[in-house]
């Protein structure tokens, strides 16, 4: 299963983010396309019922259209007569505003500014935005817009609509602002799919996140089970032979082979201490929810002290420690016991991965309210690609050089959750040369 979600899931993921969007865009769109032809029709409905309207207020017109329509043929051979509503609202907006004496208003251009504010009022009402809208006709001979010198669009324009002033004349509407008028009709959809996909967004991330966590948590479970029982088997294993040598040899007659063996088991001991030690330093700085007790530490006497700790491992490898001109003064704020172990950690490392006679050169500098640490060495180095990975938990560089390093993978990931609870940091500084920089940038107590 883990196999599995390796090379599918993050594939998976993807490909449903993207079905979601696929699906609200379809969804917006066919929103938006049925509100545009409701407005459309809509629009298109209210100018026939105007024009009809308004042809019932002018005699000649009306004259006009009993003796040409106002009878047709149904399909048995019948008779039926037209019916006309007529909307008393749309004349009282005529007579108040367009009515003109002496003049037969509802022909030529007057009809298209009856019909121009007349439908602009009419939608106003019954939409979130004003619409900005222009009356098109077409006759005979003739083609005009109110107002001009617009473009009318097709795609935002209603069917024609016969005028009644004659055969071929037809009276169409285009709606310039059609696409902020439909998204003021929609927004709620359009709100509601934006929520909806941010939601999903941020679910997704969630679930993707502890997936991914618990990959990681299972690899690295891996991992540590495979380091402890390649680390416990050798101490595990001297142990026992120095046991079995003991119960082999009378002690009282042979002393120097129980002092042999003994020694076997007093270091094979202290090589399990300090396994266990590592983990329990990872395990207290992983949980430790409590605030560490910051106190002033003059950074020469930790050094120091850090030195007399790792004497033993600087004589076996011939190794130097030098203090690069650190001014005596110099005091950091932070937690004794836990900088001791982290000064430890880095220097442990330096002096491990190595090939040659170990060289530590630890210098600092004052910069602002802190001081700037950095701990130099001239081992094999680390690869710049992995310059975040070195201070995750259980992470470490398998290489020919390394092999015989042993360690869990704990000591920088401790190193670093150590400085992050005293208020601390650590980076990994490139070298054109060989070896490791780290830099620790720490409070300085003033």
């Amino acid at each position: 299963m883990n196999t599995l979600f390796t090379h599918f899931g993050k594939l998976l993921f993807v490909l449903t983010i993207l079905v979601v969007f696929a699906f609200q865009g379809y969804w917006i769109a066919v929103s938006f396309q049925n509100k545009k032809e409701e407005i459309l029709e809509r629009t298109r409905s209210e100018m026939t019922q105007l024009l009809v309207d308004n042809m019932l207020n002018d005699p000649p017109l009306k004259q006009k259209l009993n003796r040409n329509s106002n009878y047709r043929n149904n399909a048995a051979g019948s008779r039926e007569k037209i019916q006309v509503f007529i909307r008393e609202k749309e004349k009282d907006v005529v007579n108040k505003n367009f009515k003109q004496q002496n003049t037969s208003f509802y022909k030529g251009e007057k009809l298209d500014v009856f019909l121009y504010h007349s439908i602009k009022s009419i939608l106003k009402k019954g939409l979130n935005k004003e619409a900005e809208i222009s009356i098109l006709y077409e006759g005979k001979n003739i083609k005009r817009m109110y107002p001009e010198n617009l473009k009318a669009q097709d795609e935002n324009t209603t069917t024609p609509v016969n005028a009644l002033l004659g055969e071929d004349t037809t009276y169409r509407i285009y709606i310039e602002n059609m696409t902020s008028l439909v998204i003021s009709e929609i927004k709620e959809t359009i709100i509601f799919s934006v929520l909806y996909i941010l939601l999903f967004l941020v679910t997704i991330f969630i679930l993707f996140k502890n997936l991914i966590f618990n990959q990681k948590l299972l690899r690295n479970k891996e991992i540590f089970t495979r380091n402890m029982t390649h680390e416990l088997k050798i101490p595990i294993s001297t142990i026992l032979i120095a046991a079995e040598g003991l119960e082999k040899y009378d002690v009282l007659k042979e002393p120097e082979s129980a002092k042999k063996y003994a020694g076997m088991i007093r270091r094979a001991g202290s090589q399990l201490s300090q396994l266990v030690e590592s983990i329990l330093q990872h395990a207290r700085a992983d949980h430790n929810t409590e605030k560490l007790p910051l106190t002033s530490i003059n950074l020469v006497d930790l050094l120091e002290d850090v030195k007399n700790n790792l004497s033993g491992m600087i004589d076996k490898r011939q190794a130097e420690i030098i203090l690069v001109n650190i001014n005596q003064t110099f005091t950091i704020k932070g937690n004794y016991e836990q900088l001791r172990l982290v000064f430890c950690n880095l220097i442990d490392n330096s002096l491990k991965y190595s090939d040659n006679k170990p060289q530590v050169l630890i210098s600092a500098e004052k910069s602002g309210n802190s001081i700037l640490i950095r701990i130099q060495d001239n081992g094999i180095g680390i690869p710049e690609k992995y310059a975040e990975d070195i201070f995750s938990p259980y992470f470490r560089i398998v290489t020919d050089d390394t092999h015989d390093v042993k360690g869990f993978g704990l000591g920088l990931s401790f190193v670093k959750k150590s400085l992050l609870n005293q208020g601390a940091d650590i980076q990994f500084i490139k070298q054109k040369t060989e070896g490791t920089t780290m830099e620790i940038k720490i409070p300085s107590h003033e």
